[in-house]
């Protein structure tokens, strides 16, 4: 968690925990005139995998994020399709920062097979190390 923490120090990003409504975990928010936020869900505290996650995550919105293309209004196809593409863009930027494609390489050739293994080895959630395997198996 510290090396996320020193990220989103050096890209001058603060972390704010808040009390959402399940199922919302996180939230980035990038407003221009005012430095970014990354806000997490009280309840991840205790829940260092599913916290590794969701800041993974929140921290590839603002990797990712088109500045210019921020939705404000969800009222159409147009506006839900690209929302969805920045949440696949954040998920990916996500998992291949948790779990490095060499790295991934070298956890496997030592004998780690099962998602829950892999999950336990990169403190990842076992849906974030599904994702990841399915991106290296299509795209690297």
């Amino acid at each position: 968690m510290q090396g996320m923490y020193s990220v989103a120090q050096q890209e001058g990003i603060e972390i704010e925990w808040w009390n959402f409504v399940p199922p919302i975990l996180g939230m980035y928010w990038a407003p221009s005139d005012l430095p970014p936020v990354i806000f997490l869900d009280n309840s991840l505290e205790h829940n260092t995998r599913l916290l590794r996650c969701v800041m993974a995550e929140e921290l590839g919105h603002h990797f990712t994020l088109d500045r210019d293309c921020l939705c404000r209004t969800y009222f159409n196809y147009r506006d839900r399709l690209a929302v969805s593409r920045a949440e696949y863009r954040a998920l990916r930027w996500a998992a291949k920062y948790l779990i490095p494609a060499d790295k991934l390489e070298h956890t496997i050739k030592r004998g780690y097979r099962e998602i829950w293994e892999l999950a336990e080895h990169f403190e990842a959630t076992e849906e974030m190390v599904a994702f990841r395997l399915k991106e290296v198996s299509e795209y690297e």
